[in-house]
């Protein structure tokens, strides 16, 4: 039996996470014509309303409604947390509640003068709300107006904040009295094509509302304005659901824990040439979550774990500081390694996966390569439970998978369900979830409940299966020394010619 022969056919696994291509060919045809026009240079002015406005950001949009332009801003108005990261959800304030009557605020013409507008200004809709913030101990409640009015040709849904002075602001929010997004139709409508466009209230005239870090923010604010309004009339569905295993509320309540505790120390001290905020945020997040799950599966006591192909280690200290008790594997060791403390255990070794028993509970594998297929098949051997964040695809022998092209489907989706079904064959109910992290390779599979009985010698022939051509990666040390060593070689040769 080769190994071959063991492994599922990966090509059936489409199931709901398969796309519509067509709707998605039409969809990435309509983001390519996404031309914004920004104004960070020049100061151009917009009356409204007897009310005068710096325009930000501007850019055409062809085909669209203003039901669209509604649609996006009604998301947006009752799930703040969707475009503002540091929110951790919205509270929809009840126009009788004692907060509505809250009148403080910078802006001080929060309604617009109809008086002094060339046509009829039509409020369609205001909606007070409060901006809970996930950094509860550190950032002030924020509460905000969001008025949409109609004015001309245009539809028009201002951000009010309802503070004393701007120092009240969030870190996060703009500083501005307000801002607006616009959706204006054109007289033509022949030509087919709208104008978004992202406005703002000066605090004064000298006000510094376009700075660095916030025409980023405008950027992206535009920018997905237009995507969700392309998005709404494709009638695109959502294909991955996140927070299934675990509740959103208590996943942000652990990282916020954990990123108060570690963030700050290994982003000033990362002693790696690789970029610490990606990794240790990345790594914060992970474990969060991998708490998060171990705290709800009903264990009373803590769970071991083994972390194959741990990399930089940080996972492991993390998951150490906090209590639980494991170690960490790979190749060859790294410079942070000796930065955790002898606490920490972390081995530099060379797994052989198809001998390898782990006598822990859990058995983890974040992005560890060419061990990630083995993983699900150590775990029933070990009896233990699993988690692996999938990356770059391998198969039984250790080498770099190819899959092929297949309608609806990327090849990270098509490795994950390849991995999935090995998860199957050794006996496991297989458990996915979206992972709140900064990568594109963000799907955890969790086995941690047997549902089939596969016995030792099915899992034995699996083993063997894949013993046969398995080889072992040369570890990036080895590969160091083989290269120096050819350099050494060949200017030994160039100095005897």
């Amino acid at each position: 039996m080769s190994a071959a022969d063991i492994l599922p056919v990966v090509g059936r696994s489409l199931g709901i996470e398969a796309v519509d291509m067509h709707t998605e060919a039409l969809r990435v045809a309509e983001f390519a014509k996404f031309k914004p026009t920004y104004y960070w240079d020049e100061t151009r002015e917009l009356e409204l309303a007897g009310t005068t406005w710096r325009v930000l950001a501007s850019a055409k949009i062809e085909d669209a409604e203003d039901t669209q332009f509604l649609g996006v801003i009604d998301k947006w108005t009752l799930s703040a947390e969707t475009i503002i990261p540091p929110v951790d959800h919205t509270q929809i304030l009840d126009p009788s509640s004692a907060e509505t009557q809250i009148t403080s605020s910078i802006d001080d013409s929060r309604n617009w003068d109809c008086r002094n507008a060339d046509e009829a200004v039509v409020e369609v809709s205001r909606v007070r709300r409060v901006l809970v913030p996930k950094r509860k101990d550190k950032d002030p409640l924020l509460t905000e107006d969001v008025v949409v009015s109609r004015l001309g040709r245009g539809v028009y849904a201002r951000f009010i904040p309802i503070v004393a002075s701007a120092n009240d602001l969030p870190f996060y929010y703009p500083r501005v009295r307000e801002y607006a997004f616009g959706f204006v139709e054109l007289e033509d409508r022949d030509h087919a094509a709208s104008t978004l466009v992202v406005l703002a209230r000066e605090l004064s005239p000298d006000s510094a509302m376009a700075t660095k870090r916030q025409q980023v923010i405008w950027q992206d604010l535009i920018k997905r304005l237009y995507k969700w309004m392309v998005t709404d009339r494709f009638g695109y569905q959502k294909r991955v659901a996140l927070d299934v295993m675990v509740a959103y509320d208590t996943y942000t309540a652990k990282y916020q824990e954990l990123k108060a505790k570690y963030a700050a120390y290994w982003v000033d001290n990362w002693p790696e040439q690789t970029d610490p905020r990606k990794f240790v945020f990345e790594d914060i997040a992970i474990a969060s979550w991998i708490i998060c799950l171990w705290q709800q599966d009903g264990d009373s006591r803590q769970p071991s774990f083994v972390d194959l192909g741990c990399g930089n280690g940080l996972l492991v200290h993390l998951l150490i500081a906090e209590g639980y008790v494991g170690y960490g594997v790979d190749q060859c060791s790294r410079k942070v390694w000796s930065h955790y403390g002898r606490s920490v255990d972390l081995r530099a070794q060379t797994l052989e996966p198809y001998g390898y028993v782990a006598d822990v509970d859990w058995i983890i594998g974040n992005h560890a390569d060419e061990l990630v297929p083995w993983i699900p098949v150590i775990a029933a051997r070990s009896n233990a439970k699993f988690v692996v964040i999938p990356c770059c695809p391998h198969d039984f022998s250790g080498r770099k998978m190819a899959f092929p092209a297949v309608a609806g489907q990327s090849k990270y989706h098509a490795y994950s369900m390849y991995i999935c079904d090995l998860a199957e064959c050794c006996g496991f109910g297989v458990e996915k979830e979206y992972l709140r992290i900064p990568s594109t390779k963000n799907l955890a599979i969790v086995g941690r409940r047997r549902v089939a009985e596969v016995g030792q010698v099915d899992i034995d022939t699996m083993i063997q299966a894949g013993r046969q051509g398995f080889v072992a990666r040369v570890p990036d040390s080895v590969k160091t020394k083989v290269r120096l060593a050819k350099v050494q070689a060949r200017k030994q040769q160039s100095s005897y010619e």
